[in-house]
């Protein structure tokens, strides 16, 4: 027996420590709740656990985003209703002002009250906000297009082209103009500088044509033999200028002279009739011709070079000369838990000049509405009808409710999109719960098996080192004997 070294009860104290420590974790486990408390719990787990809670956070907040977008396009639409009402109404009203039976009183009561209409609505743009953003209001201010129409001729020398499917029941001298509808700039050009001694003969019989920036008569140019101008001609609605081009030798001498051939009554060279339609020569190029609106901003802003034609065949381009518009207002939703997952709202623009109603007036008298009709043969013709100003009235508030439709079903698209993401972003946000709860959280039955497991082995390794500390006891006996 030794009593310097008491090896039994030092290895029950170890036991013990360690008994001890295990028990400790197992309570910190059980009172947290989490399986991993520090990062000597599980290192991987918590590393892992740490990117699901990120994520889980991210998508939890792209959620309620999504949610706040569906409540900002929910007010948009809201006003859109509105505004529908208001249109219904104001097509009724243009539709009861068309009718012979009101007097002009009638129709002043009914304008003041679609003047009213109007007024709102310009007014429901300003006031519909969403946390104090304009939902309905765009970027800029609203310029209508301007739209020009005229005619010009289309191909190069020496190539004529053919006729056009699209006919114009007009007669220029006795010959059926053709018509068809082009999209361009304001102004034409054309480079008369393939005209030689030897092309000169190619354009007997033929020309070029157009007409009055805002009238329907024609201005017919045509090159015939001999030599000099002859008086313009007037056919119906058309003027007739021949010019005999014989004693013409160069392109630049053919320019001065159609610019010299279609001075105005009161001698200003190259505007008939003294309209709004102007030929002149290219100050940088003397062998082209422009043809342009002189009212016009985009002076010699083409680079399409308009040839020359047969005689009496037309083509009518229509510009579209572009205004400033609103631009709808740009919401990004952030609808995911990383950068670039946005989802791009185009909200709403609404306003009176947007809608193309702001000068809406039933009051108006009849103005001219150019129309193609298609013929019993197949042909088209375009036809001169007059419209009062309720019909006009009645077009303009049927497009207006169109456009209105389609804002509105765009926003619904938006919104069931919307809706879809959420149902997503919860789904995923559940199931990476789910996860990360494995990793991270204590399976409090097992664990409470494992502490009174622990607790068990604490109590005995307790009772141990006290038989330890016990066993040297004897020797105090053999001392006394």
């Amino acid at each position: 027996m030794r009593v310097q070294h008491n090896i039994r009860a030092v290895n029950a104290e170890r036991q013990l420590g360690m008994t001890e420590g295990i028990l400790g974790k197992s309570a910190n486990k059980l009172s947290s709740g989490y399986k991993i408390n520090i990062a000597a719990d599980d290192a991987a787990g918590l590393s892992i656990s740490e990117k699901m809670r990120k994520q889980i956070r991210g998508l939890t907040q792209a959620s309620a985003n999504s949610e706040d977008g569906i409540s900002m396009i929910q007010i948009a639409d809201g006003a859109l209703t509105e505004v529908h009402d208001m249109i219904d109404r104001c097509l009724e009203l243009s539709v009861q002002a068309s009718n012979g039976t009101n007097s002009v009183s009638d129709r002043e009561k009914i304008q003041d009250e679609i003047n009213q209409i109007i007024t709102e609505i310009d007014a429901i743009k300003e006031r519909t906000k969403f946390n104090e953003i304009y939902v309905l209001k765009g970027v800029g201010v609203n310029v209508p297009d301007r739209v020009q129409r005229s005619l010009f001729p289309v191909g190069s020398l020496p190539d004529w082209v053919d006729c056009p499917a699209i006919k114009l029941e007009n007669e220029v001298d006795g010959k059926t103009v053709f018509s068809e509808t082009y999209k361009g700039s304001v102004a034409a050009s054309m480079d008369f500088k393939e005209f030689t001694q030897d092309t000169k003969s190619d354009l007997y019989g033929k020309g070029f044509s157009t007409t009055c920036c805002t009238c329907d008569k024609f201005y017919c140019v045509e090159f015939t033999k001999g030599s000099g101008a002859q008086p313009p001609v007037q056919s119906g609605n058309s003027y007739v200028f021949r010019l005999g081009i014989d004693d013409i030798h160069s392109a630049s001498d053919l320019v001065d002279a159609i610019v010299e051939l279609t001075k105005s009554p009161t001698g200003v060279p190259g505007k008939p009739a003294d309209h709004f339609t102007l030929l002149e020569k290219d100050p940088t190029n003397p062998n082209k011709l422009w043809v342009y609106d002189e009212r016009s901003w985009a002076t010699y802003n083409t680079a399409m070079n308009w040839g020359l034609f047969a005689a009496g065949v037309m083509y009518e381009r229509e510009e579209i000369i572009p205004g400033s518009h609103e631009n709808p207002q740009q919401i990004a939703l952030q609808v995911g838990a990383d950068t670039g997952n946005q989802m791009i709202l185009n909200m709403a623009v609404i306003s009176s000049q947007s809608l193309g109603i702001a000068d809406v007036d039933v009051r108006g008298g009849f103005v001219y509405d150019r129309q193609i009709v298609r013929t019993s043969k197949g042909e088209y013709r375009r036809i001169t009808v007059e419209v009062s100003g309720a019909d006009q009235a009645i077009k303009a508030f049927g497009k207006a409710k169109d456009k209105v439709s389609a804002e509105r079903s765009r926003l619904g698209a938006y919104q069931n999109r919307l809706e879809h993401t959420v149902n997503n972003l919860d789904n995923v946000v559940e199931n990476t719960t789910a996860a990360e709860s494995r990793i991270r959280d204590t399976d409090m039955a097992k664990e409470m098996v494992r502490y009174s497991n622990r607790n068990i082995l604490l109590q005995s390794g307790q009772a141990m080192l006290a038989q330890a500390n016990q066993s040297n006891q004897g020797i105090l006996s053999l001392l006394a004997g």
